[in-house]
């Protein structure tokens, strides 16, 4: 049982630490910008299953519409 409890807290001691890819005030890459995904509640000018992707509001690639954004990410399980 010990040696179960010692896994766990390693395990999520590992996935705390290694999850976050991002900080506060850091700007995301041109590579991550471009990630498409699935929108499965449309609004703000997007239908459901369309693609949005964050290059779509960045004004140095999608003509020079700038806009800022605020992203709050949560799960309910």
């Amino acid at each position: 049982m010990k040696v179960l409890k010692n896994i766990l807290t390693i395990a999520v001691f590992l996935s705390l630490s290694l999850a976050q890819y991002y900080s506060v005030g850091d700007v995301v890459n041109a590579q991550h910008q471009n990630q498409g995904v699935t929108v499965c509640s449309g609004g703000e000018g997007y239908a459901n299953n369309s693609t949005l992707r964050l290059a779509d509001f960045n004004g140095a690639t999608n003509g020079g519409n700038y806009h800022v954004i605020g992203i709050d990410m949560s799960a309910s399980w």
